[in-house]
């Protein structure tokens, strides 16, 4: 404010009725706020395993970081609106008293939905904090109550919608002590074994000695037989319909309890590699890759959901009684007094925070009682044909387990920035353009069923020899064994070197080529790998092997810029006797190929992929820029170029789909458990899945122990 002369008074920034206006809507509007805050938690907290879109999760993290804070700021603007009229009447009016129920409400709201208890996995590692935030809260609900307290039946109720906060949000604090790492680990660790007693047979070995017998110590091995866990033998056999639904999703749950410690980098036995061997080896890609979705689909369940705890009997009778003490504070508030002296639009929000908050529990527990967890425990537990019918008639549609999708990321198009980002000025002001062109050139496609065949096709193949996909000298063997030796430079490098090379290899051979998709499946493949891998190189390296990807990809990403400056691309690109559209193929969800009308960036790309062509590679790149620069642009150039020179078109899309197979299979063999961990709240991806199915085939270095003692006996002679 500032002094406008002598006598004048300063002027507010806000007037008088504004601040009336404020001080009465600011509760409201904070309690109204956190209620949509929640309902947006509930419908969109759990479509992030099934989704990789961005928005997505932006409007989740949005939600899930202001859920809890606005929440908090609301309880103690209500104390201190209690605490005002106290202070100024020595008593509560009616309307106060009404408002003070909201406090309980609000810690159930703290709670948060079944359907997200952690938008990422260092929030599991927060749950000491939760706890004390629990304490806090529940001390400031507590309060508000005493405040507030009489001998009305408001003051009942309240201590019931206490009871079922609490309640919530002790699931949540308990649900995240549960997910974090250190419990999990604990919790997977096998029994301290202190192994037969050493002591004791030596001492045998001695005896038997000094009484003159000539003692061997021989060695008895001890097999373990894995126990016969299928729990689709306990469906009930009178309704195969559900069994054969269920059956996969049971075989799933079970290889979950074993293979669930990989996702904290815990070891396995080799006992555990011939159970999950013995069950991969005769089943199709499509059995397996589903087996490995519903497998991820609960890990997803168990480290940002309420799901574990939920999937008991004491879950389901928590969740009986929370359901069923609101639905009694909605009728005795709806049908034991009226409430003449309270404001009308209060009446309306506290029938609205009950109202919506029984619908939660509704829809929770329907969710509940359609996920997989639900079939399993009814499989368990080999419950009648007549419960089985009655959980399919009120279960909601299958959500997708992840969104069964292959991002895409060209290094060409985003160099010649054919498509640029409105405000791309500002945006490059503020220092954030790089980020967001980068999800911005970012494109997902299905997952073609001919891709995960042929994944399926090597990872047998590489079980049945005895090389491991972990050998990097499996990449390059792909080209030898096409008899391509020569070509084995382009393998022989580091890992991230090996993507960028073959990447841009592969984009020029693909828009040099220009061939019928339908007659060569691998055409399209290749490339659909090519720019995954790229995809994962750029946004995500932590997937991959360690090396110098960031520093590689910065580096070609200025020589290819700075090129296309030099040599600008030919106007007749975008001339107007050139289409302004033409055609394109992609997969369908059923994995048939259909058309797409794409733009005439298309063009752009064929015209930059001519120029870099035409660039003569005789000379190696290295040896004419030396080793600072650390851009493969060139070598990719050259790469082309000798690919280009081979006559047997289809040969030589096999074996580039052969060694993008072989770069996705070593990338995936050498992952950690908590990367894959984390990109399950970002929609799933292929390189996970991947992963866990070379787990299952034994073809990581997770199997390193052998069940079993060795029985040691004394020969005596």
């Amino acid at each position: 404010m500032e002094k406008t002369g002598e006598g004048k008074k300063s002027k507010d920034l806000f007037d008088v009725d504004l601040r009336k206006i404020w001080k009465l809507w600011e509760l409201r509007a904070m309690v109204l706020f956190t209620l949509g805050v929640q309902i947006v938690l509930l419908l969109l907290g759990n479509r992030r395993k099934s989704s990789p879109k961005v928005w997505l999760r932006v409007v989740v993290w949005c939600a899930y970081l202001t859920s809890d804070s606005v929440a908090t700021v609301a309880l103690g603007v209500l104390l201190s609106k209690l605490g005002e009229v106290n202070e100024n009447s020595g008593h509560l009016d009616d309307n106060s008293k009404l408002v003070a129920l909201w406090a309980p409400l609000l810690l159930l709201l703290l709670g948060g939905p079944d359907t997200i208890t952690a938008y990422s996995l260092e929030d599991n590692a927060l749950w000491l904090r939760h706890l004390l935030g629990l304490g806090l809260q529940a001390g400031a609900t507590a309060y508000v109550l005493f405040m507030a307290w009489t001998s009305s039946s408001l003051s009942i109720l309240s201590l019931m919608m206490v009871l079922v906060g609490l309640i919530k949000y002790g699931e949540r604090t308990w649900v995240l002590w549960l997910a974090s790492k250190d419990k999990l680990r604990e919790s997977m660790l096998t029994p301290p074994d202190p192994s037969p007693n050493y002591p004791r047979f030596m001492a045998a070995y001695s005896l038997k000695q000094a009484e003159g017998y000539h003692v061997t110590a021989d060695e008895v091995i001890e097999v373990q037989v894995p126990a016969d866990g299928d729990l689709s033998n306990n469906v009930d056999a009178q309704d195969p319909q559900w069994q054969a639904t269920v059956q996969l999703t049971v075989e799933a749950y079970k290889l979950l309890q074993i293979f669930r410690c990989l996702f904290i980098d815990l070891i396995l036995s080799h006992d555990d590699q011939d159970l999950s061997e013995s069950k991969f080896k005769g089943i199709s890609s499509k059995d397996a890759f589903q087996l490995i979705e519903i497998e991820l689909g609960f890990m997803y369940d168990l480290l940002y959901t309420k799901a574990m705890l939920l999937c008991s009997v004491w879950g389901f009778r928590r969740r009986f009684i929370t359901f069923s003490l609101t639905l009694l504070v909605l009728a005795f508030f709806s049908l034991a007094e009226k409430y003449p002296n309270c404001s009308t639009v209060d009446l309306y929000i506290t029938y609205a925070l009950l109202a919506i908050i029984i619908i939660f529990e509704i829809y929770s527990i329907l969710i509940l009682l359609s996920s997989d967890w639900t079939d399993v425990w009814l499989s368990v537990h080999n419950k009648s044909s007549a419960l089985h019918r009655a959980v399919t008639c009120v279960q909601l549609p299958k959500q997708p387990r992840w969104s069964n999708s292959i991002a895409q990321f060209s290094l060409l198009q985003f160099c010649i920035n054919e498509n640029p980002l409105v405000c791309h000025g500002i945006l490059k002001r503020l220092n954030i353009n790089e980020k967001l062109d980068k999800y911005h050139y970012t494109t997902f496609e299905k997952v073609p069923p001919k891709l995960k065949q042929k994944i399926f096709d090597q990872v047998k193949v590489r079980y049945d020899k005895p090389e491991k996909p972990t050998d990097p000298r499996q990449i390059g063997r792909v080209l030898s064994g096409y008899g391509h030796k020569d070509k084995m430079w382009s393998t022989e490098a580091e890992f991230d070197q090996i993507i960028l090379t073959w990447h841009i290899a592969t984009e020029l051979c693909y828009y040099s080529d220009k061939l019928d998709e339908s007659n060569f499946p691998d055409y399209c493949l290749s490339m659909l790998v090519s720019q995954y891998m790229l995809y994962l190189l750029v946004m995500y390296p932590f997937t991959l092997p360690t090396g110098i990807g960031q520093i590689r990809i910065r580096d070609t990403f200025a020589e290819a810029v700075k090129f296309f400056k030099e040599c600008p691309i030919k106007e007749q690109a975008h001339s107007n006797t050139e289409p302004e559209e033409s055609r394109l193929f992609s997969w369908n969800p059923s994995g048939k190929r259909t058309s797409k009308v794409v733009h005439r960036s298309q063009k752009a790309l064929q015209s930059a992929c001519e120029m870099l062509l035409k660039v003569n590679t005789d000379v190696s790149p290295t040896k004419v820029k030396g080793g600072r620069s650390k851009s493969v642009l060139f070598d990719g150039c050259k790469l082309a170029t000798v690919l280009n020179k081979i006559e047997n078109i289809k040969m030589k899309w096999e074996m580039i789909l052969n060694l993008w197979v072989q770069i996705l299979l070593y990338a995936a063999s050498q992952s950690r458990g908590d990367c894959h961990a984390h990109q399950l709240r970002r929609g799933g991806e292929l390189l996970t899945h991947v992963w866990l199915l070379l787990a299952h085939f034994g073809l990581t270095d997770h199997f390193q122990m052998t069940e079993g003692h060795a029985i040691a006996k004394l020969i005596l002679r």
